[in-house]
This record gives structure tokens, sequence and C-alpha cells, in this order.
């Protein structure tokens, strides 16, 4: 008999936590996960005879467990981007203190998941774990994705779409830059392009996105609709020309294999990441120039057949993550012996 599986589900007591990152990856484990395993909001009382996932380990936050409290406790550990670039993610003392005993906790955990074997070089470089603890899990897509029917993209309309957060790692003001040197227009769709004024945004890890909102204020090529629905989401990846992801860093890139499951085509960042989520199925361009990134996206925007060879080849590598793959790679991590 298999040992029961429990999840930490903070979405069940933080409504917020829903429209983050977190949100979508648990939805994607309780959509993936068999209908035996156990999502819980608290892990007060459970049995020792069992194992726990934590699906988002957070460095700057108090732990979630201090000591073993199932036979196999698996820790997963998105990136550790905050790390690689302390000058654009200043903490304080009590989020040093916390990254401290986070880090010493690890030792508490059998197996790290994490999302991409770039990702996996990184955890190794900077948190010294050994490698054979680490195990890559690529994440799937919501169901939804998956489901819908891979409809022809006919009513394409003169909007290139980019979909995310605005943390310092999405690179906002240079993508701001570039789209002003292309003059097209851009949709940015999450949560946090609802608010558009900058003078909200003024804690240190914000600067840029308070720099973004100042330089998209009042002009017509920036749109922003914030939070849409799933059918909303799937609409406007079919409707665009093209799908930007042009961060300075990433762990996986979502929005890359959301795009194409739609058939969207995207331009990403000329970095390590990218190139093994993507394979050759995109554009690339130097994200650190304005320049660059605008000479491609105007080639891209006014480049019919090119952008019909990347949808057709992002079709094929959308694929390759899979409902399947996810839920085969996941039970072999979970279940080993």
């Amino acid at each position: 008999m298999r040992a029961p599986v429990y999840i930490f589900d903070p979405t069940i007591t933080d409504s917020q936590s829903k429209v983050r990152g977190i949100g979508r990856y648990v939805q994607i484990l309780k959509e993936n996960a068999p209908p035996d395993w156990h999502f819980v909001g608290s892990i007060k009382n459970l049995p020792s005879h069992g194992i726990l996932i934590q699906p988002f380990y957070t460095f700057h936050q108090p732990p979630l467990i201090t000591r073993r409290i199932t036979d196999r406790q698996i820790a997963v550990i998105h990136d550790v981007i905050p790390m690689k670039y302390p000058d654009q993610y200043p903490i304080g003392i009590k989020a040093y203190f916390y990254s401290l005993l986070q880090k010493h906790n690890l030792r508490l955990f059998d197996v790290i998941i994490t999302d991409s074997e770039t990702s996996k070089k990184d955890i190794i470089s900077y948190l010294k774990i050994d490698p054979k603890k680490i195990a890559v899990l690529f994440p799937t897509l919501a169901h939804h994705f998956w489901q819908s029917p891979a409809l022809a993209r006919t009513n394409i309309n003169e909007y290139c779409l980019y979909v995310g957060d605005g943390t310092w790692n999405k690179n906002l003001p240079t993508i701001a830059q570039a789209i002003k040197k292309a003059h097209v227009v851009c949709m940015f769709v999450g949560k946090v392009f609802e608010d558009t004024n900058p003078d909200n945004y003024l804690h240190p890890w914000q600067a840029d996105l308070q720099q973004f909102f100042k330089m998209t204020k009042d002009d017509k090529r920036f749109i922003f609709p914030g939070y849409v629905s799933d059918d909303e989401l799937l609409n406007l990846y079919r409707q665009a020309k093209l799908n930007i992801l042009l961060s300075r860093d990433e762990g996986f890139g979502f929005s890359y294999v959301e795009a194409a499951s739609c058939g969207c085509p995207s331009l990403l960042s000329d970095i390590p990441i990218f190139h093994e989520i993507a394979g050759e199925n995109a554009a690339f361009a130097n994200q650190n120039s304005p320049q660059a990134i605008a000479e491609a996206l105007s080639a891209l925007m006014n480049n019919k057949s090119l952008r019909q060879k990347l949808s057709s080849g992002a079709l094929e590598q959308a694929n390759k993550y899979n409902s399947d793959s996810f839920k085969k790679r996941l039970l072999e991590i979970v279940y080993p012996y």
C-alpha cells in the first residue's frame, strides 16, 4: 500500500495567492495528482506515515516546518533568482534571518523538485545541494489549455502580448523602450497591471515596475486589461501576432508554453533557460538591448511567413509539456521505489 501524500495548499487560507504563481502551480498539481492525494491548508496533526509536498519553498518568510513530521518530505524550489541578484532584491534583517533558517531546514527534505535543468544548476550553485537530491519536473499547463480545441489563428490582431508579473527579472522598462522604438501595440496581462499608478509601487523590489508605469503613462501603445479569465487569456493568445517574454532571468517560462499551445509565436530573451524550454521554436533577442528587441519585434510583426513557421514549431514544442508527461514524472519522484 502506497503512503498517503499531503500537499500543502496555501490558497486554502490565503485567497490572494490564488492569482499569483503559487495558485497556478497548485491548480496544476490538483488537476494532475492521483485522486487519493490530499491538499491541506494546515500541516498540524499529519500522520507521520506519509509524504509531505511543499509546492513553494520560499526563503524570505517563516519556515513551514522546522522538524521532520512525515516519513518522506519533498520541497519545490522554482528558482533562486533573488539569491542570484541580491542588489535587485534587497532584504531586511528579519528576512535575512529567515533565509538562513530556510537554507538550514532544507536538510529536512529528501527531494528538491525544480522546474528546469537551468534552475537545477542554479540551486546546486547557490544552495550547495547534492545534485542527486534534485529532481527536474517540467511544469505542465492547466487542463483548460489542453482541453480547448486547437482553433485556427484567423482573426489576428495588431498587438503583441505579455503575460506575467512585474518583478525586476521581467525586464519591463527595457521592454517599454523597445515597444516605443518599434512603435507597436502591446497588451500586458496579469493581476499586477490592474493598478498602473506608479506612486503605489514603493517597495525596493518594485522599483522597475514603478519605472515601467511612469514610462507608459498615457501611452496608447500600452494596454492593461489586468487579470483576465482563462477563456479570455486563450483568446488573447490566439489573436495576438506575437507573445513576448524578454526576462533577464527565469526558472521556467509559462507564458511561452501557454502561447505555444495556442499556436502563438514568441519572442524570447537569448538566455539558457529559454533555449532549454523552447528549443529553436521561438525567436530570440538580446534582452539587454532595447534596439535589438525593437528590431526583432518589427521584423516578426511584419513577417507572416516567419510567424507561421514559429507557430507550427511552437505547437509541437508545447506538447513536450503535456499532462501525461507531467503525471508520469511526478509519480516517479514521489514514489521512487
